[in-house]
């Protein structure tokens, strides 16, 4: 018998997995031997290559970047930092469509027979609200409500895709993995064998639907063509998601009639939005309402129990939440998430952190910001530092009047 048969058999019935991410010990339970610390720590938890594919379309990720740098794009790391002329793009994006390769983000697919109850009992959103017309943003906690990521999720024919910054891709992998035991569920890293394209700007929408013939109604609205998957964001905001193959075909149609613009130039327009992305800098730093994210439909409050469920619960009804996300701008050329906000006659004592920041089409940058809502209200932050540069308030959705 294999050695994680009989792990298996070792353990029995007498512990089982409860959606929290933690474990209930039966009343027949036994002590787990040898062979079951086998199974559950070494099959797993440290052996991915049960739950990982090979990546499928790497030439074709590969051949998309080329295409990209012939274009004009220059790269950095996973991200696209512009195209041929960094200040020329950030002062058209107030007027015009762009469109952005994402690479800075990353997909997991998280599939099989209990994929849906395992995620519902892992994420603060309903997932048995998506189908085919609907996406939904989520979040990742901690037993202490903290998040770990947050996340844009749809489900398609292979089930249930999450997307969030690449960087994170693999820990929360891996932390989602140790909660699958015995569930008939799949875990892979997606992100080379699709192609991830932002749209945005005035006139957006119409782009869709003079290449698609229709366009997301609303926000987290889907909808899938022959060529992507077409999700809505907000007002003239959009993300298609494209198989590596079929990107460079559709890139070339956006970009007929929308500018191309780099990671920095999307992550303004999600500053915009306003869309709080948790990253590296980030995470175990807010609860979801921190950041807004019940106010973006982000969490359910009706649902089951999640790790961290209670906590969350907790900050909603009986109004512990102090700390806000406020949108700001700063004529600083850089700013960068998890900088800490002071006020200015307070040296030692930080009031907020940066949760995004982007380079604005008028110079400086503008951020979200988790802040205490005393001091936001009462203004004089500043950035870094209690003599740092200034801060100035800003309506906390672009276009909003002040």
């Amino acid at each position: 018998m294999p050695c994680d048969q009989q792990a298996r058999q070792a353990a029995g019935d007498s512990w089982s997995h409860c959606k929290c991410g933690g474990f209930q010990h039966l009343p027949d339970s036994r002590v787990l031997n040898g062979q079951a610390l086998y199974y559950f720590v070494n099959r797993l938890v440290d052996a991915p290559e049960d739950n990982m594919d090979p990546a499928v379309a790497q030439p074709a990720i590969t051949d998309f970047e080329a295409h990209l740098r012939e274009r004009g794009a220059v790269l950095s790391g996973t991200q696209v930092q512009y195209f041929a002329d960094r200040d020329a793009e950030l002062a058209a994006l107030p007027r015009i469509s762009t469109v952005h390769p994402l690479r800075s983000d990353g997909l997991l697919r998280v599939s099989g027979a209990d994929a849906g109850t395992f995620l519902q009992g892992q994420l603060t959103n309903d997932v048995g609200e998506l189908d085919g017309d609907r996406a939904q943003l989520s979040a990742y906690c901690t037993p202490q409500g903290r998040m770990l990521a947050s996340l844009l999720a749809w489900h398609d024919d292979g089930g249930y895709l999450l997307q969030l910054p690449r960087e994170l891709c693999d820990g929360i992998r891996m932390r989602l993995q140790r909660y699958v035991l015995r569930a008939r569920v799949k875990i892979v890293d997606e992100t080379t064998s699709k192609i991830l394209i932002g749209l945005g700007g005035p006139g957006a929408g119409n782009l869709l639907a003079e290449v698609f013939g229709a366009a997301p109604p609303a926000p987290m609205a889907k909808f899938a063509s022959s060529d992507a998957t077409i999700i809505g964001l907000g007002p003239d905001l959009f993300e298609l998601v494209v198989d590596a193959p079929l990107a460079i075909s559709l890139w070339d149609r956006l970009a007929q009639h929308a500018r191309p613009a780099g990671t920095p130039a999307w992550q303004w327009r999600l500053i915009g939005a306003p869309i709080p992305v948790i990253t590296a800098a980030t995470q175990e730093q807010f609860v979801p309402q921190m950041a807004n994210l019940e106010q973006l439909g982000a969490v359910n409050f009706t649902k089951g129990c999640y790790p961290g469920q209670e906590i969350v619960a907790r900050s909603q009804y009986r109004g512990e939440v102090k700390r806000r996300l406020f949108r700001f701008h700063v004529d600083a050329q850089a700013a960068a998430a998890g900088q800490s906000i002071y006020p200015a006659d307070a040296a030692t004592q930080t009031v907020g952190i940066v949760v995004n920041a982007a380079p604005a089409p008028g110079g400086g940058c503008d951020m979200l910001a988790v802040v205490r809502i005393d001091q936001a209200e009462t203004g004089g932050l500043r950035l870094g530092t209690a003599d740092g540069t200034a801060l100035e308030r800003l309506p906390l959705r672009l276009g909003d009047a002040a």
